[in-house]
């Protein structure tokens, strides 16, 4: 099998791209710790981290790589072929469904995060577990669809 080698003007678009999806998958590596660390410790500062790092990491990082990846998908000509390469479709089809789930573990932290903020350990608690156990098993899913999106993107199957 010989290498294919890609012109050099797609190196900066290419380049964005991976950044961006690693500001990302750092960004959700670092959620899931902190609300897993909130989730058994109940501890105000977890909370508001692990939503700070979705809000300002991940998400940030989303936009860049999807911004990036539309740009080098532009670049290569793929807008204009009739049928995408199966990569292709397994990259798109976990960037818009995983936006999906960051937004709503970044919403489901958010108002665990406030409500750990306004009430202590009275009635309260169990709705705030709940939205960080939720926040965090979203959190832990959108890791694992990364992980096939950067499988599909390293091996391109098909």
């Amino acid at each position: 099998m010989t290498a294919t080698i890609r012109p050099g003007d797609w190196n900066v678009a290419l380049f964005v791209h991976v950044l961006g999806a690693m500001v990302l998958v750092g960004g959700v590596v670092l959620a899931l710790v902190y609300l897993a660390a909130a989730w058994r410790g109940r501890s105000p500062d977890a909370f508001r981290a692990g939503f700070r790092a979705l809000l300002y990491g991940a998400i940030p990082g989303y936009l860049v790589m999807r911004g990036a990846a539309q740009w080098i998908y532009s670049k290569e000509g793929l807008d204009k072929a009739a049928t995408d390469p199966s990569w292709i479709g397994i990259g798109f089809g976990v960037a818009d469904f995983g936006l999906l789930l960051l937004i709503i573990a970044t919403a489901t932290a958010g108002v665990a995060s406030r409500r750990a903020v306004a009430g202590g350990d009275g009635a309260d608690a169990a709705p705030r577990v709940l939205g960080i156990r939720i926040s965090a098993g979203l959190c832990a899913l959108l890791l694992v669809m990364y992980l096939i999106a950067i499988w599909a993107m390293t091996t391109k199957p098909g």
